[in-house]
């Protein structure tokens, strides 16, 4: 009786570790508060995704079916002032059944810029966006806070 206890704890002890591997954040975000002579403000998102991932950018238009472009939800009521911009990210293409499509991507590190109102007010909000792993096609959605000073 006691032999069937130690697998039951060694399959409880391997299961708890994958659950905690794939709670793992794929991309660890830097925000902060870019200001210009002229008043105008910039958040800059700068990102770090794990070997492996590619984390979609914002400038291209989501298909129907298909990668899941970056946004950014800005709260209290903060305002933007222009588009999400991605930082130099590459373009891809892909196809499904609903048809042909482009996306942007980073791989390894990224940057994704915001026009905000001016001020001197901390910006808050949510980087909603996809994340995949290359080999094996696996994508997760990320949805996190932001706090910019």
């Amino acid at each position: 009786m006691r032999y069937g206890i130690l697998p039951l704890g060694i399959a409880l002890l391997l299961s708890g570790g994958n659950a905690i591997a794939a709670d793992t954040p794929k991309v660890a975000l830097k925000p902060r508060l870019e200001a210009a002579p002229d008043g105008s403000r910039e958040l800059v998102i700068d990102a770090r995704i794990e070997p492996g991932w590619i984390l979609y950018a914002s400038d291209f238009e989501q298909p129907q079916i298909g990668p899941r472009a970056a946004r950014v939800v800005l709260a209290d009521g903060a305002q933007t002032q222009g588009p999400l911009r991605s930082v130099d990210a590459r373009e891809g293409h892909g196809r499904s059944f609903a048809g042909d499509y482009r996306y942007t991507y980073f791989s390894e590190q990224g940057q994704l810029r915001l026009p905000v109102a001016a001020g001197d007010t901390p910006v808050n909000g949510t980087l909603r966006a996809q994340v995949c792993f290359e080999e094996s096609g696996l994508c997760e959605l990320v949805q996190q806070e932001i706090v910019a000073r």
